[in-house]
């Protein structure tokens, strides 16, 4: 099996961890590595005898082996959502393991990896955002895992006037608002104040972003809906993310952003959302529940 092996950087604490990974990927005969070129690379700088057993390389979406069987991912959750754009709707089942922090997307551990490369896992179906906007860079792949947000650029507020399937909702100023699936309501969304959402609902979740208002509040809508952000600024333009890739969004444009047939393959081995909100984010922390 063709095993795809993505990161960034990876904190030097964590390099024995990393060795040890790299050597069970090793060791299986039956899997055919295929590394992020610039993250081998970076890899090489800080151990030059590094050396990955028969490991073909990749650099972008469009030489990543369309039979590759398993995409792992090294390094916390914004590390995974740099998978996406890469693995776009090759329908690669994506597995992160946690070299970060927190970790709500990165739940497989170094030692479920033998299973792993066996193909013994579940994965579960997460729903990519989508967002139309004529004036998108080109290179600029339009789908979001988490969430879309416009976010100001300068000191001054944005004004915004968005819409659900043509209805206007209250404008209002704030430094900015996302559009979350609920995969994302972990992530920012829960950030600035939404809603936590079980990962299968089929919702949208729009959240303002430090509104100047006392009565705004965060909507959930359905993922049929949607929705158009636009807005107005003293200042040129603002910032549009998709998770955590941007590009400037100038004053007076408008942007749709939908739940999109399109859908990431997430590995479920090791997750359960339930005890992951009571362990990493101390849900119901209370010495009466010690």
């Amino acid at each position: 099996m063709k095993v795809a092996i993505f990161g960034r950087t990876i904190d030097k604490n964590s390099w024995p961890r990393l060795s040890e990974l790299l050597e069970l990927i090793g060791k299986d005969n039956s899997v055919q590595p295929v590394v992020y070129a610039p993250f081998f690379n970076y890899l090489k700088q800080i151990s030059p005898s590094l050396d990955i057993k028969g490991a073909s390389f990749f650099s972008g979406s469009s030489d990543l082996p369309e039979d590759t069987g398993l995409f792992l991912t090294l390094g916390g959750d914004g590390t995974f959502l740099s998978s996406v754009p890469l693995v776009r709707d090759k329908k690669i089942p994506v597995a992160g393991i946690n070299f970060g922090r927190l970790g709500f997307l990165t739940t497989s551990k170094i030692e479920s990896i033998s299973a792993l490369l066996r193909g013994e896992f579940k994965t579960e179906r997460r729903p990519l955002l989508k967002m139309e906007y004529e004036g998108m860079p080109e290179d600029f792949y339009p789908y979001a895992l988490n969430e879309f947000s416009i976010q100001r650029k300068g000191p001054a507020v944005l004004e915004l006037e968005i819409k659900v399937d043509g209805a206007p909702i209250p404008r209002y100023m704030a430094d900015g608002v996302l559009v979350a699936s609920a995969t994302g309501s972990t992530a920012y969304s829960m950030s600035a104040g939404g809603p936590i959402v079980m990962p299968g609902c089929r919702v949208l979740i729009i959240v303002p972003v430090a509104p100047h208002n006392l009565n705004i509040r965060p909507l959930v809508v359905s993922d049929t809906a949607t929705i158009e952000v636009s807005f107005t600024t003293r200042y040129k333009d603002a910032v549009l993310a998709a998770d955590n890739r941007t590009f400037s969004f100038p004053d007076g444009a408008c942007a749709k952003f939908t739940s999109s047939p399109a859908s990431l393959e997430l590995v479920s081995s090791d997750n359960d959302f339930m005890q992951a909100l009571s362990r990493k984010l101390y849900w119901g922390a209370d010495w009466r529940n010690a």
